[in-house]
C-alpha cells in the first residue's frame, strides 16, 4: 500500500469510527453514505478498535448542559460551545474537571485537523493529562509559544504542554525551543535567528486548530511554568486599558490589542496570526476569567469554547448588563 493509499485508509477508518461511535449512525447507513459494503464497515470498526482509534474509557460523567450551550453559542456567535455542569471536584478525583471535559471534546473533534497548535498554559496542562492515548500518525502538534526543553524528561511534569499532548495523541511534535520572554533585545534577536525556532514560528499560523487558554489581569503565567510579568506591570497595563492577555499579548474589553513592552519581548505567535487559524478552541473558566472571556469573544480570538456552568451564566449576565447600560459594542 502506497503512502497516499495508507493515509486515505487511515482517514476512512477514523471517519467510519466517528460516524458510528460519535454521530450514532448505523453500520447500514454508513455503508450507504460511504459507498461501502456493510461487511467492510464492520471490518473497519474492528480495525479502529485494534489500532487504538476507538478506545473504551471509563471515567466520571461528562455532564453537559445542551440548552445552555445553545444559548451561549447563539448569543455570542460561536461555532461550538461545551459547558460542563458544575459538580463537586471530588467526583473527578485527580482529574481537573475542565481539563477532563475539554479532552473529551478535543478527542472527538480532530477530524480534518492535521496540525494542532498549542499555546502552553496551566489550564491546557490539565487537558494534556486527561487525554486518552491515541495513534494519530497523520497529526502534527506544534508549539505556538516558545518553551525551553527540559533536561529531566522522566515524567509528564518534566515536559511542556505541547509535547505532552503530542505524546498522548501519538502525533509528531514540533517544538519552539527558546525562552518565552527575553528582557535583553539582542538575546531575543539571536533566538529568533535560530533555524528551528524560526521554522516553528513560521509553521504555527498554518495550524488547522489552535488550543489556547486565557489570562486575566490578576496573573501572567507565561507558558504555565513561571510568572515573568510582575503584579506591578500588570496593574500598569490594566490602568492603560488592558482587560486580558492571550498568548502573551494584552487586549482591552473590546478585543483591541493594547501595546506593551511584553509583546516586544516574547517569542511566539502574534494575535494577528492567531486569527489566521480557522479553529480557535479556548479552554477557560472561573470568576476571574469572565471579563477576559467577554473581551476575547469581542476580539474574535475564540470560536470554539469549553467552559463551565458558572462561567457561562456569568458571561450571559455580563452581556445583559452591558446592553442595559449601553456600554457593550458587540456583546
Amino acid at each position: 500500500m502506497s503512502t497516499d493509499q495508507a493515509m486515505r485508509h487511515d482517514h476512512l477508518v477514523q471517519k467510519v469510527a466517528h460516524l458510528y461511535y460519535v454521530s450514532g449512525a448505523t453500520q447500514l447507513a454508513i455503508a450507504s453514505s460511504e459507498n461501502l459494503s456493510r461487511a467492510t464497515v464492520s471490518r473497519l470498526l474492528t480495525e479502529a478498535k485494534q489500532r487504538g482509534v476507538v478506545q473504551i474509557r471509563i471515567g466520571p460523567p461528562v455532564d453537559r448542559m445542551p440548552e445552555l450551550e445553545t444559548r451561549v453559542r447563539e448569543t455570542f456567535g460561536l461555532d461550538s460551545v461545551v459547558i460542563s455542569m458544575d459538580r463537586p471536584r471530588s467526583l473527578y478525583e485527580k482529574n481537573n474537571r475542565l481539563g477532563y471535559v475539554a479532552a473529551r471534546y478535543l478527542e472527538t473533534h480532530l477530524d480534518g485537523v492535521f496540525q494542532l497548535g498549542v499555546a502552553a498554559s496551566r489550564t491546557l496542562s490539565s487537558v494534556a493529562k486527561a487525554l486518552s492515548p491515541a495513534r494519530r500518525t497523520d497529526l502534527t502538534v506544534i508549539d505556538l509559544l516558545a518553551c525551553p526543553s527540559r533536561l529531566d524528561r522522566s515524567g509528564d511534569e518534566r515536559i511542556h504542554v505541547g509535547e505532552h499532548i503530542g505524546q498522548q495523541l501519538g502525533a509528531d511534535f514540533i517544538p519552539v525551543c527558546a525562552n518565552f520572554l527575553y528582557r535583553d533585545p539582542p538575546a531575543r534577536a539571536k533566538a529568533l535567528e535560530d533555524p528551528d525556532v524560526a521554522y516553528g514560528l513560521a509553521r504555527g499560523p498554518h495550524s488547522d486548530l489552535a488550543l489556547i487558554g486565557l489570562g486575566s489581569m490578576q496573573r501572567f503565567d507565561g507558558t504555565g511554568t513561571y510568572s515573568p510579568v510582575s503584579a506591578r506591570v500588570l496593574a500598569e497595563l490594566e490602568s492603560a486599558g488592558a482587560a486580558a492577555h492571550l498568548c502573551g499579548h494584552f487586549f482591552d474589553q473590546d478585543g483591541h490589542e493594547v501595546s506593551s513592552e511584553v509583546s516586544e519581548q516574547l517569542v511566539g505567535i502574534t494575535l494577528t496570526n492567531l486569527l489566521a487559524i480557522p479553529r480557535r478552541l479556548m479552554v477557560t473558566a472561573g470568576p476571574a476569567k469572565v471579563a477576559p472571556l467577554a473581551a476575547a469573544i469581542r476580539g474574535g480570538f475564540v470560536n470554539e469554547l469549553v467552559t463551565d456552568e458558572s462561567t457561562a451564566l456569568a458571561i450571559l449576565v455580563s452581556r445583559a448588563g452591558g446592553l442595559a447600560s449601553g456600554t457593550s459594542r458587540s456583546l
